[in-house]
Parts: C-alpha cells; sequence; structure tokens
C-alpha cells in the first residue's frame, strides 16, 4: 500500500513513477463502473434525481464531478475514511455491515471492494482530467450456439482506449440478460441457461454498451432442412437464420390468402368478389408479382401509407389547425402517389419552413414547441432512436449521451413561431415557422451554450446565414448515415409483416439487435441502392417466399413470432376495418363535411370524432411512436360489433348487399359463396357450405333477408375477416 502511496504523489505532482510501483486506482475507469456494477448509482437506488437517505450518484456514473463531490464530500467526507478505509461507510454499507436498505452489494473478500477499499486508502484520487475514457467495448463471443448438454458460456468484456491499448474490463462491467426465464448471468459474466432459446446479453462498461447473442439450443438429431425455396435475399436471410434455429419454416400461402393479405398491406382494402374470383382463375405462373404491380400503382396505395405517415406526423387539427390539417394530408399523399424517395420526403419535413397552409410539411414542427422536443421526435421518428432517456442523464440503455441529446437539440434552437396569416379560431389556425439566425441552447448541467453536434459525431461547422436544420438533415439522409436507411427499411418491413426486424419498430440500439441481422443488413442496403425508392423495398418484400408463407403453424414454429417463420395474424386497423365492414356490406360511411364516397383511411384528420374509430384503437396522432396505435382486442370492440347497432345498421339496409343478394336470383348455395368472398375473400370450404345450407334451411319460416342478414354477421364477426392473416 506504501508503494501506492507513493505513485498517487508523485502523479498529483507531475512525477512519472518509479519502475515496478503499484498502479493507483482510477476513479473514472475502475471506481465508477463498480458502483455501476454494484447498482449503487442505479435508477432505483443513487442514481435517481434526488437519490437516496441523503446519499445522490449520477446515474450510472454520467456526471463524474457529481459523484467525486459526492463521495469525497458530502455529508463532510464521512462516506470514506482514508486513515482506516475499511471504516468507510461506503464500504459499511455496501457490505452491509452496517444497516443499508439496498442490502449487501459488495463481497468483502471480492475484487471489487479490494479495489473500492485501495482508491480510499490511496486518497481518493481524482484522475478524471488525466484517465482517457474508451473508445468502444468488445464482447466476446459477440454471438455463439451452445447445443445441450452445454449450458453455460463466460463471456470475457474488452475496452479499447484512444492510443490503442486495451484491458480486460469483464470484472467491471455491468452485465444484464433480456429474458430472465431463458438464462441468467454471473457477476463474473458467465451465462447460464435455464430453457432453449435465444438471449441477448448486455455488457456495460464506462457508459458504453455492447450485446452477446446467444442461442441455447436443444439439437433434434431428426431435425432435416426441407430446402424451400429461395426467391429472393429475403429468404436467403431469413432461411439461414431459421436453418441455424431448426425451425421449418410455413408451406406457401393459398392464392386466397394471398389475395386478401396483398390488398390488405398494399392498399388498405379488401379485394372484391370478382377480383378474388379473378385472381384464382389466372393461371399465369407469375400471377403473384403481376397483382402486387398492379396494386402499387392502383391511387388506394397512396391512401394506404399516406395514413401510415399521417400518423406519426403529426397530422391532427389540434396541432396544424382544420384547414392545415387537410392540407398536410393532401401534402403526403401526394407524396406517396409520386413515389417520392424516403430521403427527399424526410428531408423536406426536417427543412420546412413559412406559413402551414402554404407550406404543409411546415406543420411538422407546429406540435414540437421546443427543441428538446423535436430532437426527441426527430431521432425517434427518422433515426428510430429514443433519445429521450439521455435528456436528464446517458441513456441508461444505449451508447446515447446527454452531450449527444442536447447536440441534436441545438440544430432545431432556432425554429421560432409567428401566428397567421390566416386566423379563425383555436382549431382554425396557420402559424408561420421561422428558421431564424439566432437561437440558442443551454446545457442544464454545465449552463453553457449547446453547439449543433452529430450524434455520436463531431460538432457541426454551421455558419451563421445556414439553417442548421438542412445541415442536420444532409447528415441524415445521407446514404452512408447508419440510423436512416436503417430505420426505414425496418419500418416498411414492419408495416408489411406486422413486427419489425427490429422490434419496438423505432427502438433501435446496440442493446436491442434486430432479430435477423443479416436481414436488416440487406433491406438497408437495397433501399440506399435503389435511391430510397419505397416501392421497390415494398415490391421486394411482398414478393419474397417468406412474406407469402401460410400462418398455419407447423411441430417446429409454433412458438415463434420474431423470426418469420410463418404469417402472424394481427387485427385490422381502425380505419382499415371500419372500410372492410363498409365494403362487404355495401354501406359506405358518411362522413360530415367530407365528400359522399370518402373512405376511412382518406380521412385527413387523426381528430375526425367517430366513435368506431376509437374504440378500435385509432392513434391520437400527439408522438412519433408507433406504439400509439393499439392492436389489442376489448370487450368494447366486440359489443359493437356483436351487439351494437353499428353493424345491425349497415345488415338491414335496405340499398346494402344483404338486400341485393335477398332480391337476387342466386340460389342460396350461390349467395353463401357470394358472402364469404365479400367478407373473408375467399370461398367455402365444403363443410363450411353445407352447415351454412343447413341453417338457412332449418330457418326458412323466417324471411330470407334476415337469414342472410344472420350469414353475414356471424361471417363479420369471424376470426378470419377481422385479422390480417
Amino acid at each position: 500500500m506504501f508503494s501506492r502511496l507513493i505513485t498517487v504523489a508523485l502523479l498529483a505532482l507531475g512525477f512519472a513513477p518509479p519502475a515496478g510501483a503499484a498502479e493507483p486506482v482510477s476513479f473514472t475507469r475502475e471506481v465508477i463502473p463498480i458502483l455501476t456494477k454494484a447498482g449503487c448509482n442505479s435508477g432505483t437506488c443513487h442514481g435517481t434525481p434526488t437519490g437516496k437517505n441523503g446519499f445522490q450518484l449520477s446515474l450510472r456514473g454520467y456526471d463524474t464531478a457529481l459523484d467525486i463531490h459526492t463521495l469525497t464530500r458530502g455529508m463532510g467526507g464521512r462516506r470514506i475514511d482514508r486513515i482506516a478505509p475499511n471504516r468507510s461507510l461506503i464500504l459499511q454499507k455496501g457490505t452491509a455491515r452496517a444497516p443499508h436498505e439496498g442490502g449487501r452489494r459488495l463481497d468483502p473478500d471480492g475484487d471489487l471492494y479490494r479495489l473500492l477499499r485501495d482508491w480510499i486508502a490511496q486518497g481518493a484520487p481524482d484522475d478524471r482530467d488525466r484517465a482517457p475514457r474508451p473508445t468502444s467495448i468488445a464482447v466476446t463471443p459477440a454471438q455463439t450456439v451452445l447445443d445441450a448438454p452445454a449450458s453455460a458460456v463466460k463471456l470475457k468484456v474488452v475496452a479499447v482506449f484512444p492510443d490503442g491499448s486495451k484491458r480486460d474490463v469483464t470484472h467491471l462491467t455491468r452485465f444484464t440478460v433480456n429474458d430472465e426465464l431463458a438464462a441468467h448471468i454471473g457477476a463474473d459474466g458467465t451465462v447460464t441457461r435455464s430453457m432453449p432459446g435465444e438471449v441477448v446479453v448486455s455488457a456495460e462498461y464506462m457508459g458504453l454498451m455492447t450485446p452477446a447473442v446467444i442461442l441455447f439450443r436443444d439439437p433434434n438429431p431428426n431435425f432435416r432442412w426441407p430446402n424451400p425455396p429461395v426467391w429472393n435475399y429475403v429468404d436467403e436471410h431469413v432461411f439461414a437464420k431459421l436453418k441455424v434455429l431448426q425451425i421449418e419454416p410455413a408451406a406457401l400461402c393459398t392464392d386466397e390468402e394471398f389475395s386478401r393479405r396483398a390488398y390488405l398491406d398494399a392498399v388498405g382494402r379488401l379485394p372484391t368478389p370478382d377480383e378474388v374470383r379473378a385472381f384464382l382463375a389466372d393461371k399465369n405462373p407469375t400471377k403473384r408479382a403481376k397483382l402486387i404491380d398492379a396494386l402499387l400503382a392502383r391511387p388506394e396505395f397512396a391512401d394506404w401509407w399516406a395514413l401510415k405517415w399521417s400518423d406519426r406526423l403529426g397530422v391532427n387539427q389540434r396541432f396544424v389547425g382544420k384547414i392545415g390539417a387537410v392540407k398536410y394530408h393532401q401534402w403526403v399523399r401526394g407524396a406517396m402517389a409520386a413515389n417520392v424517395p424516403e430521403d427527399k420526403f424526410s428531408r423536406t419535413i426536417l427543412t420546412a419552413a413559412g406559413a402551414n397552409y402554404a407550406n404543409p410539411p411546415a406543420g411538422f414542427f407546429r406540435r414540437l414547441r421546443n427543441p428538446e422536443l423535436r430532437a426527441e421526435e426527430v431521432a425517434q421518428l427518422f433515426m428510430g432512436a429514443r433519445m429521450q432517456c439521455a435528456k436528464c442523464h446517458n441513456h441508461p440503455g444505449e451508447n446515447w449521451t446527454q452531450d449527444d441529446y442536447y447536440g441534436v437539440a441545438a440544430f432545431f434552437a432556432r425554429v421560432q413561431y409567428r401566428d397567421g396569416p390566416f386566423f379563425v379560431g383555436i382549431y382554425d389556425k396557420e402559424e408561420t415557422v421561422l428558421a431564424k439566425r439566432d437561437g440558442t441552447l443551454l446545457h442544464p448541467r454545465t449552463g453553457l451554450v449547446v453547439q449543433p453536434k452529430f450524434p455520436g459525431g463531431a460538432v457541426a461547422n454551421v455558419t451563421p446565414d445556414v439553417d442548421t436544420r438542412a445541415a442536420f438533415a444532409d447528415w441524415l439522409t445521407a446514404p452512408s448515415n447508419p440510423y436512416f436507411a436503417r430505420a426505414a427499411a425496418n419500418r416498411i418491413w414492419f408495416h408489411l409483416l406486422g413486427r419489425g426486424v427490429v422490434e419496438p419498430v423505432d427502438d433501435h440500439r446496440s442493446t436491442n439487435p434486430p432479430s435477423v441481422p443479416a436481414l436488416l443488413d440487406a433491406l438497408t442496403a437495397d433501399l440506399v441502392k435503389s435511391g430510397f425508392d419505397r416501392k421497390h423495398l415494398i415490391r421486394t418484400v411482398m414478393n419474397s417466399r417468406v412474406y407469402q408463407s401460410s400462418g398455419r403453424k407447423n411441430a417446429t414454429n409454433g412458438d415463434d413470432v420474431k423470426y418469420f417463420s410463418r404469417y402472424v395474424p394481427r387485427r385490422l386497423g381502425a380505419e382499415a376495418l371500419l372500410d372492410a365492414v363498409c365494403d362487404a356490406t355495401g354501406v359506405p360511411e358518411s362522413f360530415k363535411g367530407f365528400p359522399a364516397g370518402t373512405r376511412t383511411v382518406q380521412l385527413p384528420d387523426g381528430e375526425f370524432p367517430y366513435p368506431f374509430l376509437r374504440v378500435f384503437g385509432r392513434p391520437p396522432r400527439a408522438s412519433a411512436c408507433e406504439c400509439e396505435r393499439d392492436t389489442d382486442t376489448t370487450l368494447h370492440m366486440a359489443l359493437m360489433l356483436q351487439g351494437g347497432n353499428f353493424l345491425q345498421g349497415k345488415l338491414v339496409a335496405p340499398t346494402g348487399r344483404v338486400a341485393a343478394l335477398t332480391a337476387s336470383k342466386m340460389t342460396d348455395r350461390e349467395a353463401v359463396e357470394e358472402m364469404f368472398l365479400l367478407t373473408l375473400s375467399r370461398r367455402p370450404t365444403a363443410a363450411e357450405t353445407e352447415k351454412t345450407l343447413g341453417f338457412l334451411a332449418k330457418a326458412e319460416q323466417r324471411p330470407r333477408q334476415q337469414r342472410f342478414e344472420d350469414v353475414m354477421h356471424v361471417l363479420l364477426n369471424h376470426p378470419e375477416f377481422l385479422f390480417q392473416h
């Protein structure tokens, strides 16, 4: 210990330590990581904004100035005892030798206790100004497969420093596992299996994080890869993953299933009975690809994909005014119809200025009234990054720092507003968005003016005459940007398959890796290569064998919901479901203030009051998060479809399809087929036909229309109607 004290003293005086002298314990590189690993500075302990029991640390050590002051000067310096280190309050409580609400966090015979004690014994030196921070950390193995009976693997974490040196920091690394039912991890980095499955272990050291993906597999000696046909790179990458997982992909979906799925995913509506019949009768082996091309060329494509973007862009009269919502929606729809590339579309939004009725994309900024909110929404929408947690401290689940957060916010600090020119009332008010040459943002921790800084990169060199938003948009939409194209590709996949390769779709981070990494890499590269062509990527995905897989389970894929071995059913969204009910019954909705024939997906204003849409989860369009759209099923939904006046009114309408079928010359058998095609987009099976005809015959004393109403009512409540499958 005496040699360590000499070393510390020499360093403090600026002298080099003698050869062979013991290396002092580093506050920055060892003490702070120890507190993080032990959980002392976690959000549930002393890392809360107000601390615990008078002891406050910065969350996961993001503010080392606060931490050194708290440890060495807080409570009059009573937390550490340089003369008798073992009597230090932090060690007494950490080992539970003194009452401690957090229990025992340190082993008195362990290395972490020893390092912390030695640091105190050395005089608790502060090396923040001379201890370089690592540039990266790496975990090995980063990806591995363990076949039973093997049940454990030990991870190693190495930190890389600016001078190129490397240090094993496994003992100082905080480990977490994403599925504690599948595996648990020890403090030394040993991951032990609890059940078969793939787990992600996050390794954290000095605010840097990196994942390790471990597959615990029960090898099946009888498993034989069925060699399904590979139609494009989507299949190549998904099948490669499934082969490792020993999951057999589902069979190909039927033509009826494909037709319905393609219509709903591409244009948001059901095929008509005649369209289904024509597709089934077509013997051309390329008919599925032809149908995809035809759907992408239809005007309804623009309506459907404009709805998806309008949800995330705040197209709502509460934010942009009544007229603004209409004009904003028209602009978004026009961009979808013209297939404006993703990068150009996004750049236009990010740099929009002027009166939002005259220049609708300027409405994007009307909801975002301060630089911080603009940074959060832009990052989540266009980068797939949830940076909100970095507002108050470094992100606890990602490599984003608080400086990154305010660096992005500084790009949007010059946005200001002016009323008008059009103004009628609070919900019919135009606003002008101005990109001023001045406007600064102060860092809440340092109090200094924040310079615009690219996330994880350099400070932007922006002259006063340049809109800082344009500089950010140039960086963001560059083909080499690591976030934009990846987030855009993942979002398109999400809208077609119901789940992102990264899930949640807008939560890209190193500790939430994609389920099939090679697939997302390929989708991203393809989107960039195509010039950010939205339709190109949609067409590619829809033409894949993976997209056209059946939803029926086999012996190996019944539990899979994340690797795309089968098509997982999902409930139709509120707008698509209402339009489907209208199409099936032949009774359109009448929306006050809109022309007759307006479809639900064409409504421009997310604030439009309509009970059905509210009950079935239409999003409020108040944030960029896809999580706003509610896809759960509720009792209220069932009551509205099964016992309410809404559906009954459409079934008994004299101008509806049931009335037309009743008055037609169709036989009951032909009418049953028509009703199945109208609702389920397929012909009934022989058993379904006979059962339905039996019901109609048994109730023949009742009027024919009432019997047909009952059949349609059952079909409109059938899972095949309510779900995309």
